[in-house]
């Protein structure tokens, strides 16, 4: 049994793929497997996975013949790693040399469910920007709830070390082609099956700026109803926890406002969706008023305004 399983979900990588797997390769705990998850990738991906594959004992090639989206791709990856612990990467990202040590051994150390360490963003200048996440509250659910809610404690999967048995022994549904939010909708359930969380004041990620990647382009409608569905996963996990209740009504009304603020009610049907997910609660003025602070409200109206010159115009 290796000691960590790394699931690489890869869909047009082909120039990142193999900077993605040396990373790994160059990683000073070596006891791991690397699962790859070839999602019907059009361009030369499973050929260059492949050849890594012949070369390393430890790589582990999958292929599928229907694009089922980044969720599908890890959720195969949790069912056939074999390692103690298990980490995502996204194929055009790296790892630092020591990030597997630093997770793993933090975990060996305190018992925790879910390791996470901060993220380095590199853009395509070089430059480099280190996000970190805090624990401010303490380190069991209840805590790490708050400090998500709060916006303290990033809810991306990479960066992120789990015990295996917390993503294998627990049913977690699984959507084709969730590619918003669903970082957090794992997260989220996940959280609410730890004892303990731990986060090292570390980077164990590399973050690279690829601009084509679905993070740099507008939102389509597609999008936007993962995002509302993750909001209603999210209300249905925390609403059990009454001392987290504004917390709760504060994330989610910032976020749909946020998109209002972005126009997404006007090409990407944002509305509907607020509806069909029971949303519009969060969305009302008094939600507005109640969970903003001024500067933000300004904001959101300042950027409002110019999205309707920009209509108008």
């Amino acid at each position: 049994m290796p000691k960590v399983s790394i699931i690489v979900p890869v869909y047009n990588v082909e120039k990142y793929i193999g900077r993605c797997i040396e990373s790994i390769q160059k990683q000073t705990l070596t006891d791991w497997e690397l699962i790859l998850v070839d999602d019907c990738s059009p361009d030369n991906s499973i050929e260059i996975i492949q050849e890594y594959e012949k070369k390393d004992s430890r790589i582990i090639v999958k292929r599928y013949d229907v694009n089922h989206g980044p969720m599908i791709a890890r959720r195969w990856g949790d069912a056939i790693a074999s390692g103690e612990y298990i980490t995502y990467c996204d194929g055009d990202d790296m790892l630092p040399d020591n990030a597997l040590e630093l997770l793993y051994n933090t975990a060996l150390e305190t018992g925790a469910d879910i390791v996470s360490g901060n993220m380095t963003y590199i853009s395509i200048n070089g430059s480099k920007k280190v996000f970190k996440s805090t624990l401010n509250y303490g380190n069991d659910k209840i805590c790490a709830f708050k400090s998500l809610l709060r916006g303290e404690f990033h809810p991306n999967l990479c960066s992120k070390l789990f015990k295996a048995s917390l993503l294998k022994d627990y049913e977690y549904k699984s959507y084709e082609h969730f590619t918003n939010g669903e970082d957090g909708y794992v997260l989220y359930l996940a959280v609410s099956h730890i004892s303990k969380i731990i986060q090292i004041d570390k980077p164990v990620y590399y973050y690279m700026q690829n601009m084509q990647s679905s993070s740099q382009v507008r939102l389509g409608e597609n999008a936007i109803n993962n995002i509302c569905f993750a909001n209603k996963t999210k209300y249905n996990i925390i609403s059990k926890y009454p001392e987290l209740n504004s917390y709760l009504k504060r994330n989610i009304t910032n976020g749909l406002f946020y998109l209002y603020a972005q126009g997404y009610d006007k090409d990407a049907n944002l509305e509907h969706y607020i509806k069909k997910y029971g949303l519009s609660d969060f969305v009302s003025l008094m939600s507005f008023l109640n969970y903003n602070r001024l500067f933000v409200i300004l904001r959101y109206c300042f950027k409002r305004i110019i999205l309707k010159i920009k209509y108008i115009c």
